[in-house]
């Protein structure tokens, strides 16, 4: 495999304790996209025995719906000596002491690093006093904890923060603009955070292969591409390095990495000038002008002569 140093994400479950408007990933309390315990088992144990994995992060839905399969699964990373992330809405912070057990557990099982996910889409779920609590408790833990929090126009998340108050002391917080993808879609357009296409937005900026819970292989953990056809292959149908070697050998990627979205624009221009990729001039992200491109599967099927010149010329240079 080219790149000898894979970051690996398993979305396992699409099932949540909350229905935020902005889930990326259309997670909710009734939501039934998963990879059933089998797989999830035969995937870990073929990515444990891949030496150029150096890390598993665990998402959904919520992970802590099922804490004992998550534990557990984080225990086995850790004790092949990877390195284990994990993402929740911190439901499970109820008071203090239950806070700093859940820490203890993680810590326990080798976590290195927390990210929680609140933002004013969650806070009519999950109070500001549970996240507070986790907080409070990881100052004695020694798992990194790292507080996200997506952003809209109308929702900034300001108050809470505030609400938050001393206990983020010490914590990186980053905030993000929501990305129109999954239940977010379904949210205002002018609540959007667009801005002018930038240089730097004709770049992808980085690759991770994800199982996702609709059972799909991704070369990307940037919500955005499960609704584009993007994939690697099924999850219970290609191997980890069967993947990768999709991944290296798939063109559009190629392309991607070496030249950058500008190339498709200007390639889409020249053949369907009314196409969505040919005439978009704001975006919230470089991943929301990826997945413009790609949802748009006739204008790419439309450039596939230039593709296939671009890789001629390239074979032959």
């Amino acid at each position: 495999m080219a790149d000898p140093r894979w970051s690996v994400g398993i979305n396992f479950d699409s099932k949540c304790n909350a229905r935020c408007a902005h889930c990326c990933v259309s997670s909710s309390p009734d939501a039934t996209a998963n990879l059933d315990d089998d797989l999830v088992d035969k995937i870990l144990e073929e990515l444990l025995q891949e030496p150029n994995v150096r890390e598993i992060g665990l998402t959904g839905g919520e992970p802590l719906i099922r804490r004992a399969r998550t534990m557990s699964i984080i225990g086995k990373i850790t004790a092949s000596g990877r390195i284990a992330s994990c993402v929740t809405n911190g439901f499970w912070g109820v008071t203090p002491r239950a806070a700093d057990r859940v820490l203890r557990d993680f810590e326990h099982a080798g976590l290195r690093e927390l990210t929680l996910s609140y933002d004013d889409f969650h806070s009519p779920y999950i109070g500001s006093e549970r996240i507070r609590n986790i907080l409070n408790a990881s100052h004695d833990r020694k798992i990194k904890v790292v507080l996200n929090m997506c952003v809209s126009r109308s929702r900034d998340s300001r108050a809470l923060l505030a609400e938050l108050g001393e206990s983020v002391h010490g914590i990186q917080v980053t905030q993000f603009p929501v990305v129109p993808a999954g239940e977010a879609r379904s949210l205002p357009d002018h609540d959007f955070h667009r801005r002018p296409i930038t240089e730097g937005m004709l770049h992808c900026p980085g690759n991770q292969v994800i199982y996702h819970n609709d059972g799909n292989i991704y070369p990307c953990c940037s919500p955005p591409i499960f609704d584009t056809a993007m994939t690697l292959g099924r999850a219970d149908g290609r191997t980890f390095r069967q993947a990768v070697e999709s991944f290296e050998r798939n063109a559009l990627l190629g392309i991607v990495q070496r030249e950058g979205f500008g190339w498709f624009i200007d390639a889409i221009r020249r053949v369907a000038p009314e196409a969505p990729a040919a005439c978009v001039t704001e975006v919230v992200s470089a991943c929301e002008l990826c997945s413009i491109i790609f949802r748009d599967e006739a204008s790419v099927a439309s450039i596939r002569p230039q593709v296939d010149a671009y890789w001629a010329a390239v074979r032959a240079g």
